[in-house]
Parts: structure tokens; C-alpha cells; sequence
């Protein structure tokens, strides 16, 4: 090996490695870009979702930096920490009120399941579908 490949070894690797440390804060930064907002359940498990009468709808709402969540499970608020990046989505810092509801505990039991099951989304238009091994919970956008 000549003295001139180490140092253009050296040189593409280090645009290689710069090259991936950009690429990833893009993908972070979309991931928070599409996820932010507010979400109302629409369905859990492939089954629609809907409350009774003037019960409000169990939601999420991911802030503008996609590391906090708060929302409405059904019965309980819900709040924490979560973690985003790319097409992953996780909730490991998760916490809620513990009032116990009968008529809606197990829409709750099933809405924090799915979210603990969480680890990839996607969002297609106003729609955030949630997936661990399968589809989890869809939410729709609200204004």
C-alpha cells in the first residue's frame, strides 16, 4: 500500500460517517415532523372505536418535539415520555391517573396495551396507524 491510500481511506470514511450522522437527524426530525399533533382513536386491534353519548374520545397528543405524550385513555389521563425516531415509536415513560371506570376500563385496558405494544408507526395523510408484531391502534389527525 502506497503512503497516498491511508490518508484517502481515511477521507472517504470520514464523509461516510458524516454522511449517516445527517442522514439520521433528518429521519428524527421527519419522524417528530409527522407524528406531532393531536390524535383521536378510531379504532384497537382492527375493531372500530367509539364512545358512548358525551364521553370524550380516548386521544393522543405527541408535542412538537416528539419526547412527551399526553392523553385520554378512556377513563385516565395519560402522560409521559416517549421516544421517536425514524419509522420507531416507543412509550417507555408512560404514566396515568388510576380512577377506575367500569364501563370504559376495557377500552382503556386495550388502548394502553397498544401502546405499550408500540415499537414502528406510520402516518398516511390524517391517519397514525400503531404496530408492534401487528397494526395496534389507528388515530385520525384533529385540527
Amino acid at each position: 500500500m502506497n503512503k497516498f491510500h491511508l490518508p484517502v481511506a481515511a477521507l472517504v470514511l470520514g464523509m461516510v460517517l458524516s454522511a449517516n450522522t445527517c442522514s439520521n437527524k433528518g429521519t428524527a426530525t421527519d419522524a417528530v415532523a409527522r407524528a406531532a399533533g393531536k390524535w383521536v382513536l378510531v379504532s384497537i386491534n382492527g375493531q372500530p372505536q367509539q364512545v358512548a353519548g358525551d364521553r370524550e374520545q380516548p386521544f393522543l397528543n405527541i408535542d412538537s418535539l416528539g419526547r412527551n405524550v399526553n392523553g385520554f385513555a378512556g377513563c385516565n389521563r395519560i402522560f409521559g415520555s416517549m421516544v421517536l425516531h425514524g419509522d420507531s415509536m416507543s412509550f417507555p415513560g408512560l404514566a396515568a391517573t388510576k380512577m377506575y371506570c367500569q364501563d370504559s376500563q376495557q377500552l382503556e385496558d386495550h388502548f394502553l396495551q397498544a401502546l405499550n405494544d408500540t415499537r414502528t408507526f406510520t402516518v398516511q395523510g390524517d391517519e397514525l396507524k400503531l404496530k408492534g408484531t401487528k397494526e395496534l391502534a389507528v388515530f385520525r389527525r384533529t385540527k
